[in-house]
């Protein structure tokens, strides 16, 4: 027996269902022990299965997100090997940017504060 009589005649108050965790020999102990195993290894390799079946995305979906994400992957896509890139251009281009945040910044902020409100105030 794995537990002796003196112990399972003492007040165990943190195992209420000790008679189902007594086995009657090893035998036993080691049926429930494969079942169960048995069973957590199905469980694992099954979602292991689902995952690798349903979560890993495939090349073409891989493909599409580089495409979305990436503009420099994107260009190279789109032109091939030989892509002309101007970064001078790009700069010009956020300095212009800028300069017209700048100037709407400039303009709301030399009204009066009774020409912002619609003249509420």
């Amino acid at each position: 027996m794995f537990l002796t009589r003196r112990l399972l005649n003492n007040n165990w108050k943190f195992l209420p269902n000790r008679e189902r965790i007594v086995y009657k020999n090893r035998k036993e102990a080691f049926v429930d022990f494969v079942k169960v195993s048995g069973a957590n290894l199905l469980w694992q390799i099954g979602l292991a299965v689902i995952v690798l079946e349903f979560a890993f995305p495939t090349p073409d979906i891989v493909y599409d997100l580089k495409r979305l994400i990436s503009p420099d992957f994107d260009l190279y896509c789109k032109t091939g090997n030989l892509v002309d890139f101007e970064m001078d251009f790009e700069n010009k281009l956020r300095a212009i940017r800028r300069e017209e945040v700048r100037s709407l910044e400039q303009y709301t902020n030399a009204k009066c504060p009774e020409a912002k409100f619609g003249g509420l105030i």
